[in-house]
């Protein structure tokens, strides 16, 4: 089976009755044509809320072929499973049916239910998350553990640090597979593994936070960013 050229999907979605219909406004998003290809990819709208640093773009890839849906938090973007189809019409009805409650979720993270093994973690009740600083250095306190984002397989994020001037970061996030707190780094938007804050209860991630976490976050300030 051949599939059309990136150029040719772009010409037709211009005309796209989904992209026309949909919404100017839903909650605190805007939508804003995009209508361009970087790499393999076809951005073809965004719904933008700048003082959430959210947004979500409605997308087409040649990888695949498929249209997508693509969610963004801060430094932190994956491609929503739920919302991948090769059929344009199929994906327009999905987007159409669902896609205020996307947004809801991004504006307002505690409205999504993160499931039974989060909720036994008592994530929101967590007095030492609710008291971590707003700011560290020049890192910033982006999302916090009565906030969590749900991620990519089986996690979610429940600290996030991140300087986004530098595109530095320190994300905390529990696998529901794992039954596993860990955590990641990105040092100018570059992944870096770190195993400071391998835990399995939250006694233990507090520990690690105490020892690790401005030790950590100085380290990451202090690295060679030119790599």
């Amino acid at each position: 089976m051949g599939y059309k050229a990136i150029t040719e999907i772009q010409e037709e979605v211009r005309q796209w009755d989904l992209i026309l219909d949909l919404p100017d406004q839903i909650g605190a998003f805007t939508k804003k044509l995009t209508d361009y290809i970087d790499g393999q990819v076809l951005y073809i709208c965004r719904y933008e809320a700048p003082e959430l640093r959210a947004t979500l773009d409605i997308t087409y890839t040649t990888e695949t072929f498929d249209y997508i849906l693509v969610r963004t938090m801060g430094m932190n973007t994956y491609r929503d499973i739920r919302f991948i189809y090769k059929e344009r019409d199929i994906f327009a009805q999905k987007v159409k049916k669902y896609l205020p409650s996307v947004l809801q979720s991004m504006e307002d993270p505690t409205s999504v239910n993160l499931g039974e093994m989060v909720e036994a973690k008592h994530l929101p009740e967590w007095e030492y998350g609710k008291q971590l600083p707003k700011q560290i250095g020049s890192f910033e306190l982006y999302i916090r553990p009565d906030k969590a984002i749900d991620h990519i397989n089986g996690s979610i994020i429940l600290i996030d640090y991140t300087d986004f001037d530098r595109k530095d970061q320190l994300i905390i996030m529990y696998n529901r597979l794992r039954n596993q707190f860990f955590g990641e780094v990105k040092i100018g938007g570059v992944f870096h593994a770190t195993s400071e804050f391998d835990s399995y209860s939250l006694k233990e991630l507090q520990e690690a936070l105490e020892a690790h976490l401005e030790p950590t976050l100085q380290w990451v300030t202090e690295a060679d960013h030119t790599l």
